[in-house]
């Protein structure tokens, strides 16, 4: 008798055993599963932000040339207008001397002048 009940703790002992070992298996299985899932949605949402990340990058870069180009516009503009503006004077002045030749002699001789009195006037003297 000792021997059959000796038996039947060894089986029970041996059915509760599988059981924590069938359990203990199954929630390792769904441990894995959970930890699966959560690293497919992380890297999903990885992706979703390095995508954003490169559109962001594009739409700077798209701006930064633009203001670029606006700003060489700008300037090439700028450089069109100093360009009209010395080539009026330049005619301008050409026709006032065509006209007017003695009193265009008179300015340039005039401002020869104060030229050379203020160069002497600025320069240091050598004693």
């Amino acid at each position: 008798m000792e021997n059959s009940l000796t038996s039947s703790f060894a089986t029970t002992g041996q059915a509760l055993a599988d059981k924590a070992a069938d359990k203990a298996q199954s929630g390792i299985r769904t441990a894995q599963d959970t930890a699966k899932e959560a690293g497919n949605i992380l890297s999903s949402k990885l992706e979703d932000v390095r995508s954003d990340a490169g559109t962001a990058v594009r739409k700077g870069a798209r701006r930064v040339q633009s203001a670029r180009q606006q700003g060489l516009d700008a300037i090439s503009d700028m450089a069109g207008r100093a360009r009209d503006a010395a080539s009026n004077g330049a005619d301008s002045i050409v026709a006032y001397t065509k006209k007017n030749p003695v009193k265009a002699l008179a300015i340039a001789a005039a401002s020869g002048a104060v030229l050379y009195t203020m160069f002497k006037a600025l320069s240091p003297s050598r004693d």
